[in-house]
């Protein structure tokens, strides 16, 4: 017959081991950076640049606003000259007005770690004008001074005009979410592109690969038609952009892009992508005599695998005294 302290000491070994079955999940990403763009000023005014013009984004600094704000004077990013501003939290990242000839980029000019892959996610409206010309999203080499985005127009702020307008500078991907549809078209490439692109195609998401000055930025894949990118009103327009970049756990590594969570377009990973240890990023948008309100809200870069090493499992459960 077991003693009680034997009795004792098995209930303890058994509890102890069904409690660390009990444990606390780790997660399994790691967030990276989290802007909302809905309130009158960002969370961290230092790391962000912003501006715009009438052209190719020279002597208008200011153009990108926010809907919430109206400290026109404001920096980085000043509030939006709207009369009535949006609600605190209910606001946007205004990069254009639905006025002719204008460009407006805002970026995010502090180095993040590309280990583990990025799971990126933000809303996006293109809304109250007459159909042009759309946002990008963009990511640079961590190791750039990010201080200005590529050339404006249907280049939409990440890739060179015409082999001409430099592209934004040491960029390993770019992202249209292209209403007008010249993000696709051939003077959206720089020099040394074997395929530059098929030519304006509206209503499509568009992915460019890395460039530098007047060179690369070429064409690596597009969505079908997805439907009107924009609409009459923020809400009829609202979409939500994923974009995911896998993890260095995969063996053939892709960039995805997705579109209120269907994927539309997937892209192998370019080469200068997958051997860059950190990025910054922007957006930028564009009008031409075709306009509209681009707006972005909502960001969220995660890593999609954990870049930080997890703590120990904590044991849950009841305090065990013997």
């Amino acid at each position: 017959m077991r003693s009680p302290t034997t009795r004792r000491g098995m209930v303890f070994a058994l509890a102890l081991t069904a409690a660390f079955a009990l444990t606390v999940n780790v997660a399994a990403s790691d967030t990276l950076t989290v802007e909302s763009f809905t309130n009158a000023t960002v969370t961290d005014p230092a790391v962000w640049v912003a501006g715009g013009s009438g052209g190719n984004f020279t002597g208008w600094p200011g153009e990108a606003c926010l809907t919430a704000g109206t400290d026109t004077s404001q920096s980085p990013i000043a509030g939006c000259d709207l009369g009535t501003p949006d609600t605190a939290g209910s606001g946007t990242l205004r990069l254009t007005p639905a006025t002719t000839g204008r460009a407006g980029f805002t970026l995010h000019n502090s180095a993040l770690t590309t280990a583990g892959g990025l799971d990126i996610t933000f809303q996006q409206a293109q809304w109250g004008g007459s159909g042009a010309d759309g946002i990008s999203f963009f990511l640079v080499d961590g190791a750039t001074n990010l201080t200005q985005p590529g050339a404006s127009g249907g280049a939409l702020g990440y890739a060179s005009g015409n082999g001409i307008t430099p592209g934004v500078a040491n960029g390993l991907i770019g992202v249209g979410i292209d209403t007008w549809g010249n993000f696709s078209a051939t003077g959206s490439s720089g020099s040394g592109c074997s395929n530059p692109g098929p030519g304006q195609t509206p209503n499509r998401v568009v992915v460019r690969g890395p460039g530098n000055g007047t060179v690369g930025y070429c064409f690596l894949g597009t969505s079908g038609d997805v439907g009107d990118l924009d609409g009459a009103s923020r809400a009829a327009a609202t979409k939500t952009v994923r974009v995911v970049f896998d993890p260095d756990t995969v063996a053939a590594r892709n960039v995805t892009v997705y579109l209120d969570g269907v994927q539309v377009v997937q892209v192998p990973a370019p080469a200068e992508l997958i051997a860059a240890t950190s990025f910054k990023f922007g957006f930028s948008a564009a009008t031409g005599d075709v306009t509209n309100n681009n707006e972005v809200w909502n960001l969220t870069i995660e890593s999609v695998n954990p870049v930080n090493p997890p703590a120990p499992p904590v044991p849950v459960g009841p305090n065990f005294t013997g």
